[in-house]
């Protein structure tokens, strides 16, 4: 965050599954730290990014380096104090193409290294959600 900012970028640290500011208008989304497993459930994490993106925006996230898709329980431990249990999921460079086409991505690059990551994007005539026409519905129609 701070390196962002500093340099001139914007950037949030907010829950990514409540709503945020622009959705449908943002042009990247950094899933770092294997934030991919937020909430244990990979495929809706990356349909909010989605919802988040403008049609053809891109994720870039960061993956296991092996050990396929992974979910369960997980919690942070330091020598002092230990969390609560939560969701989380792994995945790997071999999963994310099925995870993100559920999600409406294509895989657009990966980077094998010390770190894994994958390039997501989704198509440039996705219709983003601020731009999904709610059905017309005549006042005299509603039952209060």
């Amino acid at each position: 965050m701070h390196r962002t900012l500093s340099r001139g970028g914007m950037a949030l640290h907010r829950d990514a599954l409540t709503r945020l500011p622009g959705e449908g208008r943002w042009r990247h989304v950094l899933l770092a730290d294997g934030n991919i497993g937020i909430g244990g459930d990979p495929v809706r994490l990356l349909s909010r990014v989605a919802d988040l993106l403008e049609p053809g925006g891109t994720a870039l996230a960061e993956l296991s380096s092996n050990g396929g898709l992974w979910r369960g329980g997980a919690r942070l431990e330091s020598p002092d104090s230990v969390s609560p249990w939560f969701p989380w999921a792994q995945v790997d460079l071999r999963s994310i193409p099925t995870i993100a086409a559920a999600a409406g991505f294509t895989v657009r690059s990966v980077r094998r290294g010390l770190r894994a990551f994958a390039e997501l994007q989704l198509p440039s005539d996705r219709i983003s959600p601020r731009d999904r026409l709610v059905p017309w519905s005549d006042p005299a129609d509603r039952k209060w």
